[in-house]
This record gives C-alpha cells, structure tokens and sequence, in this order.
C-alpha cells in the first residue's frame, strides 16, 4: 500500500463514519509502536487539508524500566520530526488486581483531564484490523452479546478509532516508506495477558486448524454486528417513545404488560437506552443486569433492582421505573413535635410549612413536587406530631366514614412496599389526619361551619435536590478501548 492509496483510505473512512470533522482539535495516543506511529504520520499529512489541530500524548506506565524510558525519547523525537507537539506522562500502575485493565483506566483519566484542560474535541487512538479481530474473540469467549461482537467501534462519545479499516502489514509498509521505524513492546510477547496469549498463541494454532482467513472472518463479523446494532438502536428509540408513559430527569416509567410483549433482545435495547437516559451513559450495562431486569419482570409482586451507577429498575404493579438512586434516607425514629408556633419542618424527605388562616384561601398552582392541604385547625389537636407509620395504624380517608387500615389503603393505592416506612403520617393523639402526599382524613375537612383553617404544604426536598445535580452532571463520556 502506496502513502497516496492509505491517505485516500483514511479520508473515505473519515468522512463515510463522520469520524472527524473539519477545523477539530485532535489528541492522538502515541506508544511509539507501529499502528500509532503510522497514525500520527497520516494525520500530520492531513493537518492542513481538514485544517486540523494535533497535540500528542504519551503515556509512560513505567513498568519496563529503561525500555519504558526508550519508548518516551523515541516518541519525543518522532513528534519533532513531524513538527507536532507532545505531553508526556507518567504513571504508576498498581501491582495489585488486573494489570491492563488498572493501566487502560489511568492512562483514560489522563486522556481525560488533557482532553478538557486544552479544550480539545477527540482522543484517538490507533487500533487496527488485527485488534478488532481480537477483540470480537475475546468478547466471544466472555460471552458476549451484539454489542461485544460488533467490537471497537469506529467512534464512541469523543473517542475516535480511525484506522480500524486498515490491517497492521498495511500500516508498518507505509511507515517504511515514509522512512519511520517503531518500537516494539517486549511485554505484548508476555502470554500472562489475556490479549497475548490470544494473539501469540490460541488465534495461531485456530488459523492453522480451522481457518486461515480467521482474522478477516471476525473482522467482517464486527462489522454484520454493528449494523445489528445500529438497527435494533434505532428500533429501541421508537419502543422507547411508544412505551414510556411518564419521563423526569433522572426518571424513566414504562407500562409493564406492552413491555413483555417484546422479544427478549427489543427489551435489551429498551433497558440501555433507558439505562443512558437517566445516567448519561450506556457503560456498565451488560447482559447479567438485564438477566436480573428480566427476572423482576417476570416475578410475582413489586420488586427492586440496584444497578451500577446508582440506579434502580422498580416494578410495581402496571410500572416498570428506571431511576437513578436517590440519597440515602436517614430515616428519623423519633417523632417531630409541632406546636401552635411552628411555621416549618423537616421531617424525612419533606419540608413543611404551616399557615393559618381564617378566610379560605383562592385556588393555588404550585410547585409538581408539593402537596398541598387545608384542613379545619379547630378539629385536630394541637401540638400534634409527625412520625412514620406504627403496626396498626388506621384512619378514614377523606369521603369515607369508616376507619381504614393503613396497610390496606397503601395497597388499595398501588404504593410500593419499599415507599411505605418512608411517607410521613400526622397524627394528633387520637387520629391520623394526614397520609402526606395521599389523603385527609374525612374527619377534619373543612365545612361551611370552619372559621379557622390550617394550610399544609409538603415538599419532596430530595427529589429537587436529585434534579439539581442530573443538571449538572448529564453528560456522555463513553470511550471504547483495547
């Protein structure tokens, strides 16, 4: 392959995959090895057609000692050569736990942190052919599903891997005719590592037996899988508008009886868009999670599931609620004390605020998160407390004249199990007068004979508090990397 045929390459891939636009600001990885040199070549030949920004970075994991330092100079010299400027870095890999997998997360935070530091649009990173192949293979073995199998993708959130349509024979012969050496990293012949060992031995001795064109098969593999999912993505889009029935920051419900009727890999897709949705990130979600999703669904009462990034899957009677995880509620055990003077109070999740009055106020709209009552001051006791529910409890709903059991109108309600320590509930010594969020008691509406009225208003202070911070961080910083 010519330099003029690779660079026609590149610019086809570039522009057919909207990998890279014009006048963007590049940070490129550079390990010194044959793939990324041949990258940052390429580019430095690019630059000024699509009036391109460059800043390399390299990464010295120390952990080869003088050959870790070579790699650095050898680096520093290349981008003077190509007139492109260079940060180094250094980083220490801790000895304990998964030796790539501590190295591939710190070599992304200092991606990161430049990245946002010098403004720049996209990381890239030289992954070629070969490593794809490798990487659909092992994400075979692990058990993947679409999305494991369709492989590296060409562009994930802002990182971008442009050289996935050439094979590593391809990019060492334009090196060589651009008269560029490359180092090679003693470790990658360490079979210790799953990558290597896959590589040096396991794809070697399945070329031999079984076929030689192994590579190119999972190669062409990814690519059918990609276009499976970009399919079934776009499905999940028009399933998604379909079956949500109520849609909050930080909030996704969906109706649970259309929701079984879709096949098992619709509702996959379903879940990790609504997984994006409330936490701004597909990552972490993988094939167990939505086993456990499945198996809430199809079990008998209200369940609840903890996922990562503190978000929970809740089905509860026609419901399926996807939500990210509230703060932990500290929930009070003894009860609050309110007397005749008492304006306001924090009890549990709610703020309230206490007003008299003696004309009956006009119809008011406020805020979605409160509840508002007015009741007749003269027929409950005062002081009276607030406390969360007691075995037992029971009231009479407003329009009722029967008492109620407490348990039974929560269940009459559909209120979830795991809701229910949590609902304040204010009582005068002799009756329950108010479930917050739920109902009066009958016995302390206000008629034409009420002089004096008591104004509650309840505000859910850690649903706003929740709103507050998905404000600020909403965001997708997906990457996709060896």
């Amino acid at each position: 392959m010519t330099i003029a045929e690779a660079l026609k390459r590149l610019e086809k891939n570039i522009k057919e995959n909207e990998l890279i636009h014009n006048g963007d600001k590049l940070l490129l990885g550079c390990s010194g090895g044959a793939d990324s040199n041949a990258m940052l070549y390429l580019f430095s030949r690019l630059r000024v057609p699509l009036n391109l920004t460059l800043l390399v970075i390299h990464i010295n994991h120390q952990i080869r000692g003088a050959e870790s330092d070579a790699d650095e100079d050898f680096v520093k010299q290349l981008c003077q050569d190509l007139n492109i400027p260079v940060i180094i870095r250094k980083i220490v890999v801790p000895e304990t736990g998964n030796l790539e997998n501590q190295a591939r997360k710190l070599r992304f935070e200092v991606f990161n942190k430049i990245l946002e530091s010098y403004n720049f649009d996209k990381i890239l990173l030289a992954h070629q052919k070969e490593d794809q192949a490798e990487t659909v293979m092992l994400n075979f073995l692990r058990g993947a599903g679409i999305s494991g199998m369709a492989g590296i993708k060409g562009i994930t959130g802002k990182v971008v891997h442009p050289l996935l349509c050439f094979s590593r024979k391809e990019l060492e012969e334009v090196l060589k005719q651009a008269g560029i050496s490359w180092r090679t990293d003693s470790s990658n012949l360490e079979t210790k590592f799953r990558r290597n060992l896959l590589r040096n031995e396991i794809m070697p001795q399945l070329e031999k037996e079984f076929n030689p064109a192994l590579k190119s098969h999972l190669f062409f593999l990814a690519e059918l899988f990609s276009q499976a999912e970009t399919i079934f993505k776009q499905r999940s889009k028009t399933q998604f508008r379909r079956l949500c029935i109520d849609i909050q920051p930080g909030k996704v419900v969906f109706e649970l009886t259309p929701l079984l009727k879709l096949s098992p890999i619709e509702r996959y897709y379903l879940f990790r868009s609504a997984f994006h949705y409330v936490c701004g990130s597909e990552n972490d979600f993988f094939a167990v999670h939505f086993q456990a999703i499945e198996n809430i669904l199809n079990g008998k009462g209200s369940k609840c599931l903890n996922l990562p990034h503190k978000i929970t899957v809740i089905k509860q009677y026609a419901e399926v609620i996807v939500q990210i995880e509230t703060e932990k509620e500290v929930k009070e055990t003894e009860p609050l004390v309110i007397d005749a003077d008492r304006t306001m109070a924090v009890y549990g999740n709610y703020r309230f605020n206490f007003k008299y009055l003696r004309v009956l106020p006009k119809e008011q709209t406020g805020d979605e998160l409160e509840s508002r009552v007015i009741l007749d001051a003269d027929k409950i006791n005062i002081p009276f407390i607030i406390r969360f529910r007691q075995p037992g409890d029971q009231f009479v709903p407003f329009g009722m004249t029967q008492l109620k059991r407490l348990k039974e109108f929560f269940i009459d309600e559909k209120v979830p199990k795991y809701e229910r320590d949590l609902i304040p509930v204010f009582d005068d010594g002799e009756k329950l007068f108010w479930i917050v969020g739920y109902r009066l008691d009958n016995r302390v509406r206000y008629d034409e004979n009420t002089t004096r009225y008591l104004q509650i208003t309840a505000t859910n202070i850690s649903v706003k508090s929740r709103k507050a911070i998905l404000k600020k961080k909403r965001g997708n910083n997906e990457s996709d990397e060896l």
